[in-house]
């Protein structure tokens, strides 16, 4: 059975560390498996994310959520399927086929509209008896830049935020972006802090490829209890089915050399994250 993200939250608390929620594109078997293989032996929750527009062109919200319960029902490890990043109609469709821990993202509202959708999410999501996350602040890259400190998540707001829409977890914009860093980012780590005080929910730090491991770690220590890793992720996987075409010739190419190729570029890098930050073990 999936399992919330509330599920695993007591165990991350009492540890203090920080999870790597781990991509998994569209829901592609091969990227299903890579991560939750590695989880398996590394004694690790097994969070994955889905980006719903993604999952919704590959193959639908419903079959993820069905390939997912199925490997779930027989793992070692909790399993949480995660919707990243969903709107209101997406939040609706996850919870709908039995996802147990989404997203609703309404960071680009303002403020009061932001807190009434979030709400609104977090009652359905509730009444599903799922775990929802709530994002507040600008950590996409353009916006991040052009708005500056502006971008930053405001601890005041945090707090109201949480109470008024009552998030299972926060995202908050903290120095972090999406996708890949020109140089490591300078998060603001009083500000994770001051948070985790004010609002007594788990933090979620996205933007999570190229934030060095230290910093990770530091953050798990202050509440960050998520990170999310996607684009490294997404590269492994490219480059190791590049790798593995180069070394065939037309007639001898082969889609399950690929593909496994490209699932075992995940299993390291899974496993890297895991016991870089601590999460080795975790379950017993």
């Amino acid at each position: 059975m999936l399992a919330t993200f509330s599920d695993i939250t007591p165990l991350l608390e009492s540890k203090r560390v920080c999870v790597p929620a781990l991509d998994i594109g569209g829901g592609q078997p091969d990227f299903l498996l890579g991560v939750l293989r590695a989880c398996q032996e590394a004694r690790c929750p097994a969070v994955m994310l889905i980006w719903g527009p993604a999952a919704q062109d590959y193959m639908g919200l419903d079959a993820v959520a069905a390939l997912t319960a199925h490997y779930a029902r027989d793992s070692a490890v909790p399993v949480v399927l995660h919707l990243d990043h969903g709107t209101e109609e997406l939040v609706r469709k996850a919870l709908d086929v039995g996802f147990r821990s989404v997203m609703f993202d309404g960071s680009d509202l303002p403020l009061d509209q932001n807190i009434a959708l979030t709400r609104r999410m977090a009652e359905l999501a509730h009444d599903h008896g799922a775990s929802i996350e709530g994002e507040l602040g600008k950590f996409g890259r353009e916006q991040a830049e052009q708005a500056g400190d502006t971008a930053l998540t405001d601890p005041a707001e945090a707090e109201r935020f949480v109470r008024e829409t009552g998030v299972d977890i926060l995202a908050p914009a903290v120095g972090n972006a999406h996708g890949f860093y020109n140089a490591p980012p300078r998060l603001r780590f009083e500000l994770m802090e001051e948070m985790t005080t004010r609002t007594g929910v788990p933090l979620s730090l996205h933007g999570g490829t190229g934030i060095p491991m230290g910093d990770v770690r530091r953050a798990g220590r202050l509440g960050m209890r998520k990170i999310n890793i996607a684009s490294r992720l997404h590269r492994d996987f490219a480059e190791a089915m590049k790798q593995a075409n180069r070394e065939v010739d037309d007639r001898k190419f082969s889609w399950r050399k690929a593909l496994g190729a490209g699932r075992e570029a995940l299993h390291r890098r899974a496993l890297e994250y895991i016991r870089d930050l601590g999460c080795e073990g975790l379950i017993p």
